[in-house]
Parts: structure tokens; sequence; C-alpha cells
């Protein structure tokens, strides 16, 4: 049993817990208290769940980092926060992409601590959560401590090895696996560098099974995930910062930015498009609820694409390149992290990488609306990886 003491603007409590779960959310960064809420952490020697806004803080090795939790998050982080008894949640205002739906289903058995500055995002938990509304570093500052659950950590640690995201079944495609295409380019990413993401399944993907590494920071719209964001911000942050920026988008959202690739062609952005000729995110919603129809979102549905997204990418002073597999067997063309390689090292223009994945590719697991987050689709048999009541809303 852990005896979590944690500070409040007024006083120090004591929580007596089994299974902590210490939740970030971008407020860390919007307070400047990374370095703080890592040492908090170590300290406390609580696992950590990260937002999407809070995800690049720790190195993914880092032994405390559970990973992405919520609608489109991992199992393993799934299963760790809604089998938590006690939450610490720092930053985050905990939206429904992080709950999940209904609201009541989220940590139904945790005690919730909720630092947040705005009191409007505690009061809508009501008696839910206990609130402290204050500025994340301020809080951080006070400090806290933790007895360590060796038990509970070595549980997580199970459900890592159990519920890999990128499963060895998809080295085997044909193809190019969108899960095998991040984890290969998250390791040849080196520190310090800049990652964008626009919306749909670019976003998730990486969420989920980028390998985050010291000094890397993640630059995306989180809740606001409107299409196209992903290249101005890359612009944007190359600007501000003068690092090199990797971009990971799909064709759908950079066709409604495309125009700013001219803007583009002289800054270190390395972009890297999956091409699965549409929407896969709303595509995937499509078939969960709506019969597998596909207007607006498909070729077929009426979307329009440039003929060659590498064509465009060079007319613009891009280097290009265009995969179509990860591992060619018969050596006729370059093996994707050959090419990933290539585009990475290239220093004198900026780089487009085109990969091509089936348009049926998905966000695996994905929670359906009204489905609690542990039980993420595609459906698995969840009763022996909760430790608490089944939901039965």
């Amino acid at each position: 049993q852990a005896l979590f003491l944690f500070p409040s603007p007024t006083t120090y409590s004591v929580q007596s817990c089994n299974r902590p779960v210490l939740i970030y959310g971008a407020g860390i960064h919007l307070s400047h208290a990374e370095q703080l809420a890592v040492d908090f952490a170590h300290m406390a020697g609580i696992p950590v769940a990260p937002t999407w806004g809070a995800l690049d803080l720790f190195p993914s090795d880092d032994p405390l980092v559970i990973g992405s939790f919520g609608t489109h998050g991992t199992r393993t982080g799934n299963f760790a926060v809604q089998n938590a008894d006690f939450i610490l949640s720092v930053g985050s205002r905990l939206d429904s992409k992080a709950t999940g739906t209904p609201i009541e289903s989220f940590a139904r058995e945790a005690q919730i601590t909720m630092v947040d500055i705005d009191q409007c995002e505690i009061d809508k938990f009501g008696s839910r959560v206990t609130g402290i509304n204050e500025d994340a570093k301020a809080f951080l500052q006070r400090g806290g401590y933790s007895c360590v659950c060796p038990e509970w950590l070595a549980q997580i640690k199970v459900w890592k090895e159990k519920y890999p995201i990128v499963k060895p079944e998809y080295y085997e495609e044909e193809g190019v696996n969108p899960y095998v295409f991040i984890d290969e380019l998250s390791k040849l990413v080196p520190e310090d560098t800049i990652i964008c993401t626009d919306t749909g399944c670019a976003v998730a993907w990486v969420s989920q099974a980028w390998r985050w590494k010291k000094g890397q920071r993640f630059i995306h719209a989180f809740n606001q995930t409107p299409m196209g964001y992903g290249l101005p911000a890359a612009i944007g942050a190359t600007y501000a910062t003068g690092k090199t920026c990797v971009l990971i988008t799909g064709d759908g959202s950079l066709m409604m930015s495309a125009g700013e690739l001219i803007t583009a062609q002289k800054l270190p952005i390395k972009i890297f498009m999956f091409n699965n000729q549409g929407h896969a995110m709303c595509r995937q919603t499509q078939r969960e609820w709506l019969g597998g129809t596909y207007p607006s979102t498909s070729i077929e549905g009426g979307l329009k694409f440039p003929e060659s997204w590498g064509g465009l990418a060079r007319s613009c002073g891009f280097m290009s390149w265009s995969i179509q597999q990860m591992k060619d067997r018969r050596k006729i063309q370059i093996d994707a992290s050959e090419a990933i390689q290539s585009a990475l090292r290239y220093s004198g223009r900026p780089t487009f990488m085109e990969v091509m994945v089936s348009p049926d590719a998905e966000v695996i697991p994905k929670v359906k609306y009204g489905h609690p987050n542990e039980d993420g689709h595609p459906l698995i048999d969840i009763s022996k990886e909760m430790l608490i009541p089944l939901w039965n809303g």
C-alpha cells in the first residue's frame, strides 16, 4: 500500500492507495513546469498516464510511463487508469476524449484529485473529484512523495507486454502497416526534434506508438483537432525554434493546407504523409455507425486529390520519396527504413515522403461512444484485466 502525501494550497493530505496513477496534461507546458513535473513523478514513484498534450514530457522508455489513455489511447493506459484507486490529475481538463463516455464510467473506483487553473473545468465533475484550483507549476513546486507500489508497477508491465501497440503480426503484413511505420520512424528521428501531427489517424497513431526521446517536442492542436493544422504548425515551429521539424500528416489533412508547401520550400521540414485515399478516421466512424458508406470521405464518395503528391512536393522545392511496403524482399526499390534515413539526413531542401497505406487502416484500439475506456474496439475479453467490477451501465 502506498501513502501518497500531496500538497493543496492550504494543507497536506495523505491518500492511502494501492493503484495510484498520475495524469499530466498540456497545462504542464503552459505553466512551464516540465522539469518540475518529471521530478515530481520520480520523487513520488507513481506511474504516469499523459494526455496527448503531455506525451513528450518523458522518454517512452521511462519505467514510470504507462502510455496514452482515453478514447484513442493504448490498452495498457486505459487498463491502468480505469483500474486505479487514486488519480492525481495535474494540468488536464479531463475532457471527454480522456474520460470516455459516459463520464461516470471513468476511473469509477478511484478517488480523483484534479489540479486545474480553470475552476469551471473542475466544477463540471460536481462532487466526483476533489478540486484544487491552482496553476500546475505552483502546485508542483510544493513537492510530494509516495511509497512505491511494486505490485502495481509489475501489473502495468504485464499489460505492456501482453498488449503491445505494434503487434508482431503487423510486421508480416503486405504493404505498409501505419503502426510499423510510426515505430520505425520514431526509432530513427533524433532527440531534440519537433514532432507535428495533423488530426485524424495521424495523431492517434503517433500518440499510441511513437517512441518519445529526450528533448522531443510534440505540437498538435489536440482537442481542437482541425484538419490542415499540421503544415502551418510545422512552419511556425521551425521559424520559432530553428530546429528540424518532422510532420506526420494524412492526405486529407494536407489537402487542406497544401498551398503552404511553397512557404516551406527552404525550411528544415520533413513531411511524412499517409496516403489512405481519403479521410480514414471519418471512414472508421462510418463503418462503426453508418454501415460502411463513405460519402465525402473517399475518392468514390467525391473527394479529389492531386494526381501526383510527389510531383506537387517537388514543384514546391521538396525532395520526395514514395513507399508502398516496409521491406522490399526482391530489392527492386529502397526499403522504408533506408528511405526514412535518407529523408531525415537530407539537409539541402525540405523532404516529402508519401506513405501508401490501406484505405481501411484503422486506429486500434479505439473506444466507441458509449463504451467505457477499457472496452476498446476491436473488443477483447477484459474480464481478467479489470481489477474492479465490470461496467454495467
